[in-house]
Protein backbone atom coordinates (compact mmCIF):
# COMPACT_ATOMS: atom_id res chain seq x y z
CA UNK A 1 0.00 0.00 0.00
CA UNK A 2 1.37 3.48 -1.20
CA UNK A 3 1.64 5.97 1.62
CA UNK A 4 1.66 9.55 1.38
CA UNK A 5 4.83 11.17 2.14
CA UNK A 6 6.84 14.02 4.30
CA UNK A 7 7.46 17.49 3.25
CA UNK A 8 11.03 16.97 2.87
CA UNK A 9 10.65 14.41 0.59
CA UNK A 10 7.81 16.13 -2.11
CA UNK A 11 10.08 18.87 -1.95
CA UNK A 12 13.24 16.90 -3.10
CA UNK A 13 10.97 14.84 -5.72
CA UNK A 14 9.49 17.76 -7.12
CA UNK A 15 12.50 19.75 -8.14
CA UNK A 16 13.98 16.48 -9.19
CA UNK A 17 10.88 15.75 -11.46
CA UNK A 18 10.99 19.38 -12.67
CA UNK A 19 14.90 19.50 -13.63
CA UNK A 20 14.80 16.09 -15.32
CA UNK A 21 11.73 17.03 -17.60
CA UNK A 22 13.60 20.82 -18.06
CA UNK A 23 17.04 18.74 -18.91
CA UNK A 24 15.70 16.21 -20.98
CA UNK A 25 13.16 18.45 -23.29
CA UNK A 26 15.88 21.39 -23.64
CA UNK A 27 19.15 18.52 -24.53
CA UNK A 28 16.94 17.31 -27.47
CA UNK A 29 16.35 20.67 -28.31
CA UNK A 30 20.32 21.19 -28.47
CA UNK A 31 20.99 17.77 -29.22
CA UNK A 32 18.57 18.47 -32.98
CA UNK A 33 21.49 20.92 -34.22
CA UNK A 34 23.45 17.83 -34.90
CA UNK A 35 20.77 15.22 -35.49
CA UNK A 36 18.20 16.24 -37.41
CA UNK A 37 16.10 13.38 -36.96
CA UNK A 38 14.95 14.88 -33.73
CA UNK A 39 13.67 17.87 -35.82
CA UNK A 40 10.35 16.11 -36.08
CA UNK A 41 9.41 16.44 -32.78
CA UNK A 42 10.38 20.36 -32.97
CA UNK A 43 6.69 20.92 -31.47
CA UNK A 44 7.42 19.36 -28.26
CA UNK A 45 10.72 20.64 -27.53
CA UNK A 46 11.05 24.15 -25.96
CA UNK A 47 12.50 26.92 -28.14
CA UNK A 48 14.41 30.22 -27.03
CA UNK A 49 17.75 29.68 -25.05
CA UNK A 50 17.26 26.56 -23.71
CA UNK A 51 21.29 26.07 -23.47
CA UNK A 52 21.24 28.41 -20.12
CA UNK A 53 18.28 26.50 -18.78
CA UNK A 54 19.75 23.02 -19.78
CA UNK A 55 23.22 23.58 -17.66
CA UNK A 56 20.81 25.42 -14.84
CA UNK A 57 19.06 22.25 -14.63
CA UNK A 58 22.38 19.71 -15.28
CA UNK A 59 23.43 21.50 -12.07
CA UNK A 60 20.10 21.51 -10.10
CA UNK A 61 20.12 17.64 -10.73
CA UNK A 62 24.02 17.40 -9.47
CA UNK A 63 22.87 18.98 -6.23
CA UNK A 64 19.42 17.32 -4.86
CA UNK A 65 21.58 13.79 -6.26
CA UNK A 66 23.98 14.61 -4.29
CA UNK A 67 21.64 14.93 -1.42
CA UNK A 68 20.11 12.17 -2.06
CA UNK A 69 23.00 10.18 -1.92
CA UNK A 70 24.11 11.59 1.39
CA UNK A 71 20.69 10.48 2.68
CA UNK A 72 20.98 7.14 1.49
CA UNK A 73 24.22 6.57 2.60
CA UNK A 74 23.16 8.10 5.82
CA UNK A 75 20.39 5.58 6.32
CA UNK A 76 21.01 2.14 8.32
CA UNK A 77 19.13 0.14 5.65
CA UNK A 78 21.36 0.91 3.22
CA UNK A 79 24.35 -1.06 4.87
CA UNK A 80 22.46 -4.12 4.64
CA UNK A 81 23.18 -6.75 2.43
CA UNK A 82 19.87 -8.28 0.75
CA UNK A 83 18.77 -11.34 1.63
CA UNK A 84 16.81 -14.31 -0.34
CA UNK A 85 13.94 -12.97 1.09
CA UNK A 86 14.73 -9.56 0.16
CA UNK A 87 14.69 -10.92 -3.44
CA UNK A 88 11.72 -12.66 -3.16
CA UNK A 89 9.94 -9.48 -1.61
CA UNK A 90 10.90 -7.15 -4.10
CA UNK A 91 9.31 -9.36 -7.12
CA UNK A 92 5.65 -8.56 -5.40
CA UNK A 93 3.97 -5.27 -5.97
CA UNK A 94 5.27 -2.57 -5.33
CA UNK A 95 8.76 -4.51 -5.24
CA UNK A 96 9.45 -4.74 -8.68
CA UNK A 97 8.21 -0.97 -9.26
CA UNK A 98 10.87 -0.05 -7.15
CA UNK A 99 13.36 -2.43 -9.07
CA UNK A 100 12.25 0.03 -11.82
CA UNK A 101 12.72 3.12 -9.80
CA UNK A 102 16.52 1.77 -8.93
CA UNK A 103 16.76 0.80 -12.50
CA UNK A 104 16.64 4.64 -13.20
CA UNK A 105 19.54 5.62 -10.77
CA UNK A 106 22.40 4.27 -13.46
CA UNK A 107 20.63 6.35 -15.91
CA UNK A 108 20.67 9.43 -14.72
CA UNK A 109 24.17 8.67 -13.51
CA UNK A 110 25.29 8.13 -16.97
CA UNK A 111 23.90 11.27 -18.33
CA UNK A 112 24.95 13.31 -15.63
CA UNK A 113 28.57 12.36 -15.80
CA UNK A 114 28.75 12.29 -19.61
CA UNK A 115 27.08 15.71 -19.24
CA UNK A 116 29.78 17.36 -17.59
CA UNK A 117 32.80 15.40 -18.99
CA UNK A 118 31.40 17.26 -22.16
CA UNK A 119 31.12 20.67 -20.72
CA UNK A 120 35.08 20.24 -19.12
CA UNK A 121 36.36 18.60 -22.33
CA UNK A 122 37.55 15.86 -20.28
CA UNK A 123 36.25 13.74 -23.11
CA UNK A 124 35.54 14.99 -26.43
CA UNK A 125 34.98 11.26 -28.62
CA UNK A 126 31.51 10.70 -30.38
CA UNK A 127 31.09 7.87 -28.25
CA UNK A 128 30.70 10.06 -24.74
CA UNK A 129 28.42 12.31 -26.49
CA UNK A 130 26.42 9.26 -28.08
CA UNK A 131 26.05 7.86 -24.50
CA UNK A 132 24.55 11.11 -23.33
CA UNK A 133 21.88 11.19 -25.98
CA UNK A 134 21.10 7.78 -25.51
CA UNK A 135 20.73 8.18 -21.73
CA UNK A 136 18.28 10.75 -22.73
CA UNK A 137 16.06 9.29 -24.41
CA UNK A 138 16.45 6.36 -22.11
CA UNK A 139 15.48 8.20 -19.36
CA UNK A 140 12.76 9.50 -21.55
CA UNK A 141 11.35 6.00 -21.37
CA UNK A 142 11.91 5.43 -18.17
CA UNK A 143 9.63 8.50 -16.67
CA UNK A 144 6.87 7.31 -18.68
CA UNK A 145 7.18 3.67 -17.23
CA UNK A 146 7.53 4.95 -13.98
CA UNK A 147 5.02 7.67 -13.92
CA UNK A 148 2.30 5.25 -16.31
CA UNK A 149 2.90 1.90 -13.13
CA UNK A 150 1.49 4.52 -10.67
CA UNK A 151 -1.40 5.94 -12.66
CA UNK A 152 -2.00 2.00 -13.19
CA UNK A 153 -1.94 0.66 -9.81
CA UNK A 154 -3.41 4.07 -8.06
CA UNK A 155 -5.14 5.90 -10.77
CA UNK A 156 -5.74 9.60 -9.50
CA UNK A 157 -4.68 8.82 -5.98
CA UNK A 158 -1.39 8.89 -7.28
CA UNK A 159 -0.88 11.93 -7.91
CA UNK A 160 -2.36 13.11 -4.55
CA UNK A 161 0.25 10.44 -3.09
CA UNK A 162 3.28 12.81 -3.97
CA UNK A 163 1.77 16.16 -3.63
CA UNK A 164 0.08 16.15 -0.61
CA UNK A 165 1.95 15.04 3.00
CA UNK A 166 1.10 12.50 5.00
CA UNK A 167 0.12 13.72 8.87
CA UNK A 168 3.02 14.68 11.31
CA UNK A 169 2.29 14.69 14.85
CA UNK A 170 5.58 16.70 15.16
CA UNK A 171 4.32 19.24 12.11
CA UNK A 172 6.29 22.26 13.67
CA UNK A 173 9.41 20.28 13.20
CA UNK A 174 8.94 19.01 10.04
CA UNK A 175 8.20 21.81 8.90
CA UNK A 176 11.43 23.51 10.43
CA UNK A 177 13.23 20.82 8.73
CA UNK A 178 11.65 21.22 5.23
CA UNK A 179 11.94 24.97 5.46
CA UNK A 180 15.63 24.51 6.20
CA UNK A 181 16.46 21.75 3.11
CA UNK A 182 14.78 24.31 0.46
CA UNK A 183 16.50 27.12 1.82
CA UNK A 184 20.05 25.48 1.62
CA UNK A 185 19.52 23.67 -1.73
CA UNK A 186 18.04 27.36 -3.19
CA UNK A 187 21.51 28.87 -1.39
CA UNK A 188 23.51 25.59 -3.04
CA UNK A 189 21.89 26.08 -6.37
CA UNK A 190 22.86 29.79 -6.87
CA UNK A 191 26.19 29.38 -5.32
CA UNK A 192 26.82 26.74 -8.26
CA UNK A 193 25.29 28.30 -10.97
CA UNK A 194 27.43 31.74 -9.77
CA UNK A 195 30.86 29.49 -9.42
CA UNK A 196 30.03 27.81 -12.64
CA UNK A 197 29.03 30.99 -15.01
CA UNK A 198 31.71 33.02 -13.78
CA UNK A 199 34.84 30.27 -13.11
CA UNK A 200 34.71 27.79 -15.58
CA UNK A 201 35.75 29.50 -18.62
CA UNK A 202 39.08 29.32 -21.18
CA UNK A 203 41.26 31.25 -19.85
CA UNK A 204 43.80 32.64 -23.06
CA UNK A 205 46.55 35.25 -22.35
CA UNK A 206 47.04 37.91 -24.97
CA UNK A 207 50.91 38.63 -24.85
CA UNK A 208 51.56 42.27 -25.13
CA UNK A 209 54.61 43.03 -27.57
CA UNK A 210 55.58 47.14 -28.17
CA UNK A 211 54.09 48.82 -31.02
CA UNK A 212 57.40 49.51 -32.72
CA UNK A 213 60.17 47.44 -32.14
CA UNK A 214 63.55 47.18 -34.57
CA UNK A 215 64.69 44.20 -32.83
CA UNK A 216 61.35 41.97 -34.19
CA UNK A 217 59.42 41.86 -37.67
CA UNK A 218 56.34 43.11 -38.36
CA UNK A 219 53.80 40.51 -37.83
CA UNK A 220 51.98 40.29 -41.83
CA UNK A 221 48.78 38.81 -41.85
CA UNK A 222 49.40 36.29 -44.65
CA UNK A 223 47.94 33.17 -42.82
CA UNK A 224 51.92 31.63 -42.04
CA UNK A 225 51.68 33.43 -38.63
CA UNK A 226 55.79 32.13 -38.39
CA UNK A 227 56.70 35.33 -36.79
CA UNK A 228 58.87 35.02 -33.48
CA UNK A 229 55.50 36.81 -31.65
CA UNK A 230 53.06 34.16 -32.55
CA UNK A 231 56.01 31.55 -31.51
CA UNK A 232 56.02 33.12 -28.48
CA UNK A 233 52.18 33.26 -27.52
CA UNK A 234 50.43 31.13 -25.57
CA UNK A 235 48.21 28.82 -27.41
CA UNK A 236 45.13 27.00 -26.21
CA UNK A 237 43.07 24.14 -27.53
CA UNK A 238 38.95 24.33 -27.76
CA UNK A 239 37.55 21.80 -28.66
CA UNK A 240 34.17 22.55 -31.03
CA UNK A 241 31.70 19.84 -32.28
CA UNK A 242 28.09 19.71 -33.57
CA UNK A 243 29.48 20.85 -37.92
CA UNK A 244 28.67 19.65 -40.86
CA UNK A 245 30.96 17.79 -43.15
CA UNK A 246 34.20 17.33 -40.16
CA UNK A 247 34.88 14.31 -39.13
CA UNK A 248 32.79 12.98 -36.45
CA UNK A 249 31.23 17.06 -36.77
CA UNK A 250 33.92 17.79 -34.56
CA UNK A 251 37.64 19.79 -34.70
CA UNK A 252 39.79 20.83 -32.30
CA UNK A 253 41.11 25.17 -32.82
CA UNK A 254 44.15 26.18 -31.42
CA UNK A 255 43.92 30.15 -30.51
CA UNK A 256 46.94 32.32 -29.61
CA UNK A 257 46.93 36.17 -28.94
CA UNK A 258 48.93 39.25 -29.16
CA UNK A 259 48.63 43.07 -28.73
CA UNK A 260 50.44 45.87 -29.36
CA UNK A 261 48.69 48.14 -27.04
CA UNK A 262 46.72 49.95 -30.08
CA UNK A 263 45.44 46.29 -31.82
CA UNK A 264 44.64 43.26 -30.90
CA UNK A 265 46.04 39.60 -32.81
CA UNK A 266 44.26 36.78 -33.00
CA UNK A 267 45.41 33.26 -34.61
CA UNK A 268 43.68 30.42 -35.37
CA UNK A 269 44.32 27.13 -36.65
CA UNK A 270 41.93 23.97 -37.29
CA UNK A 271 41.69 20.54 -38.90
CA UNK A 272 39.69 20.39 -42.26
CA UNK A 273 40.55 18.01 -44.94
CA UNK A 274 39.16 19.57 -46.93
CA UNK A 275 40.06 23.28 -48.42
CA UNK A 276 36.67 24.13 -49.81
CA UNK A 277 36.24 27.05 -52.50
CA UNK A 278 33.28 25.84 -54.67
CA UNK A 279 30.48 28.25 -53.77
CA UNK A 280 26.89 27.85 -55.41
CA UNK A 281 28.74 27.35 -58.48
CA UNK A 282 26.62 27.98 -61.90
CA UNK A 283 25.87 25.78 -64.24
CA UNK A 284 24.38 26.20 -67.84
CA UNK A 285 21.65 23.56 -69.00
CA UNK A 286 19.58 22.66 -71.44
CA UNK A 287 17.21 24.79 -69.79
CA UNK A 288 19.42 27.86 -68.38
CA UNK A 289 21.86 28.62 -65.56
CA UNK A 290 21.89 26.35 -62.62
CA UNK A 291 22.82 27.03 -58.96
CA UNK A 292 24.49 23.85 -57.56
CA UNK A 293 22.84 23.53 -54.11
CA UNK A 294 21.78 20.68 -51.71
CA UNK A 295 20.34 23.19 -48.91
CA UNK A 296 20.95 26.56 -49.79
CA UNK A 297 16.90 26.82 -50.78
CA UNK A 298 16.23 26.62 -47.30
CA UNK A 299 19.46 28.36 -46.24
CA UNK A 300 21.00 25.40 -44.90
CA UNK A 301 23.94 24.95 -48.07
CA UNK A 302 26.49 21.91 -47.08
CA UNK A 303 27.87 20.89 -49.93
CA UNK A 304 28.53 23.77 -52.32
CA UNK A 305 29.59 26.57 -50.24
CA UNK A 306 33.21 27.87 -48.90
CA UNK A 307 34.91 27.72 -45.29
CA UNK A 308 34.62 29.96 -42.99
CA UNK A 309 34.89 30.35 -39.69
CA UNK A 310 33.28 33.18 -37.33
CA UNK A 311 34.54 34.78 -33.97
CA UNK A 312 32.00 36.65 -31.60
CA UNK A 313 33.39 38.82 -28.86
CA UNK A 314 31.18 40.35 -26.07
CA UNK A 315 31.49 41.93 -22.91
CA UNK A 316 29.04 39.20 -21.39
CA UNK A 317 30.31 36.00 -20.25
CA UNK A 318 27.48 34.18 -20.18
CA UNK A 319 26.55 30.69 -21.40
CA UNK A 320 24.88 29.90 -24.92
CA UNK A 321 27.27 32.54 -26.78
CA UNK A 322 26.52 35.28 -24.33
CA UNK A 323 23.25 34.98 -24.58
CA UNK A 324 22.48 35.57 -28.21
CA UNK A 325 21.42 31.59 -29.05
CA UNK A 326 18.12 31.05 -29.17
CA UNK A 327 17.30 28.02 -30.84
CA UNK A 328 14.35 26.46 -32.57
CA UNK A 329 12.23 27.38 -35.77
CA UNK A 330 10.17 30.16 -34.46
CA UNK A 331 12.00 31.50 -31.25
CA UNK A 332 10.68 34.62 -31.32
CA UNK A 333 7.19 35.46 -31.48
CA UNK A 334 5.43 37.84 -34.47
CA UNK A 335 8.42 37.37 -36.29
CA UNK A 336 8.98 34.98 -39.52
CA UNK A 337 10.58 31.56 -38.72
CA UNK A 338 13.29 30.40 -40.03
CA UNK A 339 13.50 28.19 -42.33
CA UNK A 340 16.02 25.38 -41.52
CA UNK A 341 15.00 25.13 -38.08
CA UNK A 342 18.38 25.71 -35.98
CA UNK A 343 17.19 29.43 -34.42
CA UNK A 344 18.20 33.16 -34.60
CA UNK A 345 21.10 34.95 -32.94
CA UNK A 346 20.13 38.29 -31.44
CA UNK A 347 20.81 39.77 -28.14
CA UNK A 348 17.29 39.60 -25.66
CA UNK A 349 18.14 42.41 -23.70
CA UNK A 350 19.74 45.27 -26.43
CA UNK A 351 23.45 44.44 -25.87
CA UNK A 352 25.73 44.76 -29.14
CA UNK A 353 27.75 41.83 -29.83
CA UNK A 354 30.77 41.59 -32.54
CA UNK A 355 31.03 39.01 -34.68
CA UNK A 356 34.10 38.27 -37.37
CA UNK A 357 33.29 36.35 -40.02
CA UNK A 358 35.94 35.03 -42.13
CA UNK A 359 34.93 33.45 -45.98
CA UNK A 360 37.22 31.44 -47.99
CA UNK A 361 36.23 33.02 -50.87
CA UNK A 362 33.87 36.01 -50.95
CA UNK A 363 36.59 38.08 -47.95
CA UNK A 364 39.91 36.14 -48.05
CA UNK A 365 41.03 37.68 -51.10
CA UNK A 366 39.90 41.10 -49.96
CA UNK A 367 42.25 40.04 -47.06
CA UNK A 368 39.22 40.87 -44.48
CA UNK A 369 36.69 39.79 -42.20
CA UNK A 370 33.09 40.57 -42.67
CA UNK A 371 32.45 43.14 -39.61
CA UNK A 372 29.40 42.40 -38.22
CA UNK A 373 27.42 42.17 -35.57
CA UNK A 374 24.85 40.62 -33.04
CA UNK A 375 22.38 43.11 -31.71
CA UNK A 376 18.22 43.00 -30.86
CA UNK A 377 15.73 41.63 -33.22
CA UNK A 378 16.07 43.66 -36.65
CA UNK A 379 12.45 44.71 -37.92
CA UNK A 380 10.47 43.04 -40.59
CA UNK A 381 10.79 43.90 -43.93
CA UNK A 382 7.75 43.06 -46.35
CA UNK A 383 9.41 40.83 -49.65
CA UNK A 384 12.53 39.72 -47.45
CA UNK A 385 12.53 36.14 -48.14
CA UNK A 386 15.34 35.65 -45.27
CA UNK A 387 15.43 36.81 -42.25
CA UNK A 388 18.14 37.08 -39.56
CA UNK A 389 17.16 38.18 -36.47
CA UNK A 390 19.78 40.23 -34.52
CA UNK A 391 22.36 39.01 -37.00
CA UNK A 392 23.34 41.95 -39.19
CA UNK A 393 26.15 43.52 -41.10
CA UNK A 394 28.66 46.63 -40.01
CA UNK A 395 27.69 49.63 -42.06
CA UNK A 396 30.24 50.67 -45.23
CA UNK A 397 31.00 53.38 -47.62
CA UNK A 398 32.18 51.06 -50.57
CA UNK A 399 33.45 47.50 -51.35
CA UNK A 400 30.98 44.96 -51.70
CA UNK A 401 30.63 40.92 -52.98
CA UNK A 402 27.40 40.15 -54.80
CA UNK A 403 26.24 36.95 -56.25
CA UNK A 404 25.74 36.74 -59.65
CA UNK A 405 21.58 36.31 -60.49
CA UNK A 406 19.44 38.73 -61.16
CA UNK A 407 16.57 36.55 -58.77
CA UNK A 408 17.33 33.47 -56.90
CA UNK A 409 15.54 30.74 -58.00
CA UNK A 410 15.75 26.89 -56.85
CA UNK A 411 15.61 25.75 -60.90
CA UNK A 412 17.39 28.54 -62.84
CA UNK A 413 18.78 31.76 -62.68
CA UNK A 414 19.55 34.69 -65.19
CA UNK A 415 23.33 35.48 -64.33
CA UNK A 416 24.09 39.72 -63.77
CA UNK A 417 27.50 39.35 -66.08
CA UNK A 418 29.21 37.18 -68.20
CA UNK A 419 32.60 36.75 -69.44
CA UNK A 420 33.08 38.41 -72.66
CA UNK A 421 34.60 35.63 -73.73
CA UNK A 422 34.24 32.02 -73.06
CA UNK A 423 38.28 31.61 -72.48
CA UNK A 424 38.56 33.63 -69.57
CA UNK A 425 36.34 30.44 -67.58
CA UNK A 426 38.47 27.89 -69.47
CA UNK A 427 40.92 26.78 -66.34
CA UNK A 428 37.48 26.27 -64.28
CA UNK A 429 36.22 23.66 -66.59
CA UNK A 430 38.14 20.84 -65.23
CA UNK A 431 37.02 21.13 -62.27
CA UNK A 432 34.95 17.80 -61.17
CA UNK A 433 32.17 19.60 -59.30
CA UNK A 434 31.57 15.87 -57.36
CA UNK A 435 34.82 16.54 -55.73
CA UNK A 436 34.28 19.47 -53.13
CA UNK A 437 38.15 19.13 -52.06
CA UNK A 438 40.10 21.60 -53.70
CA UNK A 439 44.19 21.53 -54.76
CA UNK A 440 46.64 23.33 -52.45
CA UNK A 441 47.67 25.82 -54.92
CA UNK A 442 44.02 26.20 -56.39
CA UNK A 443 43.39 29.83 -55.87
CA UNK A 444 41.06 32.38 -54.23
CA UNK A 445 40.79 34.18 -57.39
CA UNK A 446 39.42 31.32 -59.57
CA UNK A 447 36.27 31.43 -58.00
CA UNK A 448 35.79 35.03 -57.89
CA UNK A 449 34.11 37.30 -60.80
CA UNK A 450 35.56 40.34 -61.41
CA UNK A 451 32.79 43.01 -61.93
CA UNK A 452 34.76 45.04 -64.61
CA UNK A 453 35.90 42.57 -66.42
CA UNK A 454 32.33 40.47 -67.53
CA UNK A 455 29.83 42.18 -69.13
CA UNK A 456 26.08 42.71 -68.18
CA UNK A 457 24.17 39.85 -69.49
CA UNK A 458 22.72 38.95 -72.59
CA UNK A 459 20.64 36.30 -74.33
CA UNK A 460 23.17 36.47 -77.31
CA UNK A 461 26.35 36.40 -75.21
CA UNK A 462 24.58 33.44 -73.58
CA UNK A 463 24.13 31.41 -76.66
CA UNK A 464 27.91 31.12 -76.91
CA UNK A 465 27.88 29.13 -73.57
CA UNK A 466 27.80 25.60 -74.22
CA UNK A 467 25.58 22.94 -71.96
CA UNK A 468 27.98 22.12 -68.62
CA UNK A 469 29.69 25.39 -68.71
CA UNK A 470 30.86 26.35 -65.04
CA UNK A 471 30.58 29.54 -63.75
CA UNK A 472 31.50 31.31 -60.22
CA UNK A 473 28.50 32.86 -58.61
CA UNK A 474 30.78 35.56 -56.26
CA UNK A 475 31.45 38.99 -57.90
CA UNK A 476 33.67 41.71 -56.62
CA UNK A 477 32.10 44.90 -56.96
CA UNK A 478 35.82 46.67 -55.74
CA UNK A 479 38.63 44.99 -54.17
CA UNK A 480 37.47 45.37 -50.66
CA UNK A 481 35.07 46.78 -48.02
CA UNK A 482 35.82 50.19 -46.76
CA UNK A 483 34.27 51.71 -43.71
CA UNK A 484 33.34 50.27 -40.26
CA UNK A 485 32.95 47.00 -42.17
CA UNK A 486 36.41 46.89 -43.37
CA UNK A 487 37.60 46.96 -39.34
CA UNK A 488 39.32 43.42 -39.34
CA UNK A 489 42.04 42.58 -41.55
CA UNK A 490 42.10 38.47 -41.93
CA UNK A 491 44.04 36.20 -44.31
CA UNK A 492 43.52 32.18 -44.24
CA UNK A 493 45.87 29.71 -45.79
CA UNK A 494 44.82 25.94 -46.05
CA UNK A 495 47.86 23.53 -45.64
CA UNK A 496 48.11 19.55 -45.57
CA UNK A 497 44.54 19.66 -43.97
CA UNK A 498 44.38 22.36 -41.54
CA UNK A 499 43.58 26.11 -42.44
CA UNK A 500 45.65 28.68 -40.79
CA UNK A 501 44.30 31.82 -39.84
CA UNK A 502 45.30 35.25 -38.94
CA UNK A 503 43.09 38.16 -37.63
CA UNK A 504 43.52 42.30 -36.29
CA UNK A 505 41.64 44.79 -35.56
CA UNK A 506 42.22 47.92 -33.29
CA UNK A 507 41.07 47.38 -29.65
CA UNK A 508 38.63 50.14 -29.98
CA UNK A 509 37.48 51.90 -33.18
CA UNK A 510 35.53 53.92 -31.89
CA UNK A 511 32.47 52.30 -33.56
CA UNK A 512 29.44 51.77 -32.11
CA UNK A 513 28.70 48.47 -33.71
CA UNK A 514 32.69 47.44 -32.60
CA UNK A 515 33.24 45.76 -29.09
CA UNK A 516 36.16 47.45 -27.25
CA UNK A 517 38.69 44.60 -26.59
CA UNK A 518 40.13 44.59 -22.95
CA UNK A 519 40.84 42.33 -20.40
CA UNK A 520 38.11 40.34 -19.59
CA UNK A 521 36.91 40.26 -22.82
CA UNK A 522 34.90 37.09 -23.84
CA UNK A 523 35.07 35.20 -27.21
CA UNK A 524 33.14 32.22 -29.08
CA UNK A 525 34.95 30.66 -32.37
CA UNK A 526 32.95 28.58 -34.76
CA UNK A 527 34.24 26.75 -37.93
CA UNK A 528 32.54 26.07 -40.67
CA UNK A 529 33.23 23.28 -43.37
CA UNK A 530 31.41 23.71 -46.48
CA UNK A 531 28.36 24.27 -44.81
CA UNK A 532 26.18 27.94 -44.69
CA UNK A 533 24.84 27.68 -41.06
CA UNK A 534 25.93 23.94 -39.84
CA UNK A 535 28.85 25.94 -37.52
CA UNK A 536 30.88 23.68 -35.03
CA UNK A 537 30.32 25.29 -31.19
CA UNK A 538 31.91 25.14 -27.61
CA UNK A 539 30.25 25.60 -24.51
CA UNK A 540 31.94 27.58 -22.30
CA UNK A 541 33.40 31.13 -22.93
CA UNK A 542 37.23 32.27 -23.80
CA UNK A 543 37.88 35.10 -21.44
CA UNK A 544 41.03 36.93 -22.52
CA UNK A 545 43.70 37.87 -20.26
CA UNK A 546 46.09 40.88 -21.25
CA UNK A 547 49.90 39.88 -19.64
CA UNK A 548 50.40 42.87 -17.47
CA UNK A 549 54.00 43.51 -19.05
CA UNK A 550 55.75 43.22 -22.50
CA UNK A 551 56.64 39.48 -22.64
CA UNK A 552 57.57 39.42 -26.63
CA UNK A 553 61.20 39.92 -27.36
CA UNK A 554 63.49 39.20 -29.52
CA UNK A 555 65.50 35.82 -29.41
CA UNK A 556 68.92 36.06 -28.15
Amino acid sequence: MATRKGLSWIWLHSAVAVAVLCSLLTGLRIASLSYPQLIQFEELLPQGNVIQWHFFSAVMITLIGGIYLAHRLNNSDCRKWPTASYWVNKCRWPGWHRVIIRAGYPLLVLSLVSGWMLFWGISTGTLIRAAHLGGAIAIALYLVAHAGLYLVRWGRQSIWLIVVPHRDRRKLRSLVLSGALVLTTSLSLALGWYLLGTKSHYQLHVNRMLLLDDRLPPIEIDGVADEIQWRKATAIRVHTDGGANFDNGETEVTLRALSNGEEFYLFARWRDATKSLLHLPLVKTGQGWEVQQKGFHNFDETRYYEDKFAVLLSSSCTFSAAGTAHLGRNPLPNHPPNWHGKGYHYSSDNQLHDLWHWKAVRTNDMYLADDNFIGPPDKVRAGERRYTAGYQQDGKESGAYVMNWQWYNPNTITPKRLPSAPAQLAALQQVDLAQVQSAENQDEEEWVIPWFDFEPYSSEQDASYPIGTVMPSVMYNSNRFEGDRADVRARGRWHEGYWHLELVRKLVTGSALDVPITDGTCLWVSAFDRAQVAHTRHTRAIRLTFSPAYTVEASQ
